[in-house]
Order: C-alpha cells, then structure tokens, then sequence
C-alpha cells in the first residue's frame, strides 16, 4: 500500500458530502413545495373570499340609480354611497368599494364608497389613469365575476381587486362594481411559514452531516475490504478472495469480483492459445485488407488500360480478358443493347462458351426471364447467389459450370447501353464488398465504351469529310468547270467555257439581259473575276419575264461572285500543294529504294518499277549505250 499521503478526498469523506447535499437539496426543495402549497392555498382562499363577496355586492347595485348620478351632491350618489359604505363594513379586510363607467375617454368613477375624511378618493366622474390589464381587457365584454390574477402594492399596502358587472332594471349593462380586498394578513401568514420552515431546515442540517459520514463508513467498509483484495491481486496473488457474504449488491459485487479472479486465472493460462487466434484473425484481416486493395489496384489498372484503346472492337475482348485474369471468374460477358432497345446482344466474351456464344450471335430479350434481361429493362443490378433456385436465371447450356452471376447495367446518366454479366463457378461469389468493386467497375466499362463510340463516330465524320473533300476537288479537275441550278433543285456540271468565248468578252461588268436588250429571259450575267482576271461567268436566270433586279440583289450576286472566286482559287492551290506533295512523296520514296541497294542491276530494275508504278505507264524500260572495251575511251564503271 502505498505511504504516502493521497491528494484526494477520502471515499468515505465524498460519500458523506454527497449524502449531506443530496439531503440538503432534498430538504430544500420540500420546503419549497410546502411554502408554495401553502401560499397558493392561502392566496386562493382570499381569492374565493373576494369572488364571493364582489358577486354579492354587485347584485345589490341599483343600476338605474346610478345612471341618475350627475353629481357628488346629488342624491342618488349619496344613496349609491351609503349602500356601498356597508358592503365594505361588512368585512374588516375590504378596502375599497367603487363603481365605473365607460365613456369615449375610457374608464371613469362613479362612486368610490368613502367616509368625509378617508384619504385617497377617487371623485365623481374621475378618469381611472391606471387600471388593471385584466379591467381593461374585459370591461365591455364583462358578464361575470372576475379576478386580477395576483397581487399588487402600493402606497397604501398590498391588495387584491375583483370585479363584476351592474345591471339596470331593463337588463343593460351600465358599469362595473370593483372591490379591493388588503392581502397583508395573507402575506403576513406566508412570512411567517417561510421563515419556520427556513429554521427547521437549518436545524435539522447538523444532523444530516452527522448521518451522512455514519453512513458514508458504513457504505465504504466493504469496499476497503475490495479495495485491499484488489492490491492483492495486483501483486500477483491471483488466489485472493473478498471475504463478503451479504445478499445486498455489495456481497454481489464480491462475488462478482471472485469470479472475475477465477476468469482471470483462466485468462492468464489460456492467454498464449488466445494471442495464437488473435494473431491469425489479423492475418485473415490483413488478407481481406490486401484482397480488398488487389481489388481496387486492378479496377486501376483495367480502367487505365482500357482508358488507351479507341476502338470498340478491340475494347470490348480486352475488357472481358481482365476482368477475368484479375478477379478469377471464369465467364465474362457484355451485351450492348441494339437500336431498337429490344435485345441485349452479347458482344464480346472471354469463355470458350462465350465464343460459341458470339459466333451464334446470341442475344436475350429484354425483361424476359434472364438477369440481362432484367438488369437491361429496369436499369438494377441482379444478383443469383445460386442459379438453381433463382427463377430469373436462364440456364444456358453453353456455360454447365455457372453457380453464381451478376448482371450490372452500363449507364451514361440513366439511361442504360449495355451489360456486364459476370459468372462465377463457386456458389455465393458475390458478396456485398464484391458487388461494390464490380459496380464501380461496370461504371468504368460504360465510361470507356461511350468514349470508344464516340471516338468511332468522330472517326466515321472525319472520313466522311475527307471523301466528300476529295470528291469536291476531283470535279474541279473534270472537264466541268461549273454547275447549274435546275427549278427541280438539282445540281448538274455544265461544260467548261472555251478560252476564246472567254478572252472574247471584253466586257468586265455585270450586265442585265431583258426583254428590251432581246433576250428571252431575265438574266443577270456577272464575271467571275480574280485579280481583274475574268476566270468564269456567274449567270442567273429568273422564270418571271417581267423580272427587275434591284440594286440589292445585284450587289448580293457581285458580292457573292468575289467570295466564290476566292473559294476557287483556294481549292485549286490547295490541289497544286496536294499534287507537288504527292510528287515529293514518290520522288523520296524512289529515290530512299534506290539508294537502299547497292549492287547495279538491283539498282536499274528498282528503277524501272518504280517509275513504270508512278508513271502507271504499260512499258518501260532503260537502254545505255555499251562500247568495246578495248576500243571505246568512254567507260561506264559497273557496267558490262
């Protein structure tokens, strides 16, 4: 046990402070409740006391010798005063008795009860400054009895006032009777409980600190006795017991904490066997852990590998290849959905049932009884843990072997392109974590697929420019040099205009054929021209003989003109660039085959194939003049 002195407070001195401010407390909030009791009782009393004093002293009001009242000197309020003089003598505890009306300037007396010389009198016809909310808020509508909710002090002492209508002979409301009763008697009574109450409780605090360390060292003397066994135990003594038996929950924590000893030596003999397990849970955790990271590694790697292929004919194999080499199932398939949105055709495969599969050109229909069917039609993955007792599964005899499958939709937005079925030979293949990893996957599939689409068109536009490009530039080198724009909105070359018909029209204007110049048709006649040279006409005919061009419409057709013989010009030095680059192109090309041999006859026969290739010419042959040897002087090296 340890020497020396502890910083802390003693259990025992914590237990009896606890105890003491729980009595305390305890003591307190009785002594509240039994003075709020007590005043609410005695506040309530007043308040029946008053109701029914006020109720009575309204019914003895003359309503209509009140309305006769003009005057302090008059009669009537004389009478009205005497009455109501004895309604108040009645009780020692009434204060003031008083009757009100209401004009447009709001509440006034009428007859505030009074002796000659009693103090603060409210005369005949004085405005009521400062009344009550609840008056206030219920004089008109008064039909009753009623109350001010609580007591109010002022110079003259602590009140409580009450009151009820007065009614004329007729039945008409004329006014309100008040009635002040002193609440110092009840005040006075309140006072008095609270301070006996404050004295008992202060009394009685002596003894509840007394009673509290009592009971603080009965409470703490078992658990010394725990307290000392645990120190025991602490030291190696696994064999120390608690020596309380009691029914109470001490003696239930004692034997609570024997047992625990008992499975504490057990722990400790079988601890080895138990690091042992804990030591393989981890490493089948760890296992997991890395099956789960070899997961996502190869999501990874396919989604970059697939990322780099642009065509869709290679891309879908590829993928089927992965995904089985780097998950282990035995069948992968993707089925894309046809235009029609009818079927879901299977397009790639990596099983040997699969090709078979492909080369039949296999397919299911949509919603039918198949998992791509389903997972096509509602756009949600479908999940077979067990083929034989999945109604939905369709059992394909190209694949004997499934056990498990999958079909996870490949959507862009929600609109869903295709499947991917996965099939596994072991039974519950898929589990949750699984179904996770191949849904991102499939996410990653239809990425790629939709980029590969995408590329494939963009491809097929690109094309499809360079054709209508080169068709374009094809016509330009016909012997048609233009075209015409026929009524049925048929376009049709026109031959080309002789030189001479050309260089024979001086004129480098536009000029306007009509009915008056002898043509038959309206006509409007606009040189093409480049660079002040007439390269061609723009002739436009109207079908309406009575036609007049405006000055617009000529511009327009001028303006036209110019931008055409730009557009000209451009294509044909875009077909010159086109040519002298075919030119460069075999010039090299001939040139780095001949150079690429070195023996002489190699080098003639390259020669004439080439240029008979490029030339596209039937015959073509190299003659070199050949001397004697031994009389010519000019010599050819290499030749024979």
């Amino acid at each position: 046990m340890d020497p020396r002195p502890s910083k802390y407070v003693s259990l025992r001195t914590r237990l009896a402070i606890y105890f003491t401010l729980l009595c305390v407390l305890i003591s307190a909030l009785i002594t509240g409740i039994l003075y709020y009791n007590f005043k609410l009782e005695l506040r309530g009393e007043l308040k029946n006391r008053l109701v029914s004093i006020t109720s009575i002293a309204a019914l003895q009001q003359d309503g209509d010798t009140i309305l006769k009242i003009t005057s302090e000197d008059d009669e009537n309020y004389k009478k009205i005063n005497e009455q109501n003089l004895k309604i108040r003598e009645a009780d020692s505890d009434l204060v003031f008795v008083y009757t009100m009306a209401k004009n447009e300037q709001g509440i006034y007396f009428v007859v505030d009860a009074h002796y000659p010389d009693d103090e603060g009198v409210s005369p005949f016809g004085e405005p009521y400054l400062e009344p009550g909310p609840t008056l206030v808020e219920n004089f008109d509508t008064l039909n009753g009895t009623i109350i001010e909710p609580d007591f109010y002090t002022d110079e003259y002492g602590t009140f409580l006032s009450a009151y009820a209508p007065i009614y004329a002979a007729a039945g008409e409301k004329i006014g309100v009777l008040g009635v002040d009763i002193a609440a110092n008697k009840v005040v006075a009574k309140e006072r008095r409980f609270l301070t006996i109450s404050l004295g008992i409780f202060a009394a009685s605090l002596p003894i509840i600190v007394l009673l509290g360390f009592l009971l603080g060292g009965i409470m703490v003397a078992p658990i010394l006795k725990l307290t000392k066994t645990t120190e025991r135990i602490t030291a190696g003594d696994l064999n120390a017991k608690v020596a309380i038996e009691t029914d109470d929950e001490i003696g239930r924590l004692a034997n609570a904490f024997n047992t625990m000893t008992i499975q504490l030596q057990e722990l400790v003999n079988t601890l080895e066997q138990r690091v042992e397990e804990r030591t393989t849970e981890l490493a089948l955790a760890n296992q997991e852990t890395e099956k789960r990271s070899s997961e996502l590694q190869a999501i990874t790697e396919i989604s970059q590998t697939i990322a780099l292929v642009q065509n869709i004919d290679d891309l879908l194999p590829l993928i089927t290849g992965l995904i089985s080499e780097r998950f282990g199932f035995y069948h992968i398939g993707i089925f894309l959905l046809d235009e029609a949105r009818e079927n879901a055709v299977l397009q790639a495969a990596n099983s040997k049932g699969g090709q078979r599969m492909l080369a039949r050109k296999h397919k299911l229909r949509l919603g039918r009884t198949s998992l791509v069917g389903f997972a096509s039609q509602t756009g949600r993955a479908r999940v077979a843990l067990d083929v034989s007792a999945d109604i939905s599964y369709f059992d394909n005899p190209d694949l004997p072997d499934t056990h498990s499958e999958v079909a996870l939709p490949l959507k862009i937005g929600e609109r869903v392109t295709g499947i991917l079925d996965v099939q596994s030979t072991e039974t519950a293949a898929f589990k949750e974590d699984e179904l996770g990893i191949l849904t991102t996957l499939a996410n990653q599939v239809a990425v790629a697929i939709q980029n590969a689409r995408l590329y494939r068109e963009t491809q097929t536009a690109l094309s499809e420019a360079h054709r209508k490009l080169g068709r374009k530039l094809a016509l330009t080198s016909q012997a048609f040099t233009g075209f015409t724009y026929t009524p049925d909105g048929e376009i049709e070359p026109v031959p080309a205009i002789p030189a001479d018909d050309v260089n024979n029209n001086a004129s480098n204007q536009t000029i306007i054929l009509d009915a008056a110049s002898g043509a038959s048709t309206p006509t409007l006649h606009v040189p093409v021209k480049l660079r002040d040279q007439i390269i061609g006409f723009l002739n436009i005919q109207s079908n309406d003989p009575n036609r007049n061009w405006s000055e617009d419409e000529i511009a327009l057709v001028e303006t036209i003109s110019e931008r055409a013989a730009f557009a000209l010009e451009n294509a044909r030095l875009f077909e010159s660039v086109a040519r002298r680059a075919d030119q460069e192109e075999t010039v090299a090309r001939i040139t780095s085959n001949i150079s690429a041999s070195k023996d002489f006859n190699r080098i003639l026969q390259t020669t004439i194939q080439e240029l008979s290739h490029s030339l596209n010419a039937d015959r073509a042959y190299i003659q070199l003049g050949i001397a004697d040897r031994a009389t010519d002087e000019k010599k050819i090296p290499g030749s024979s």
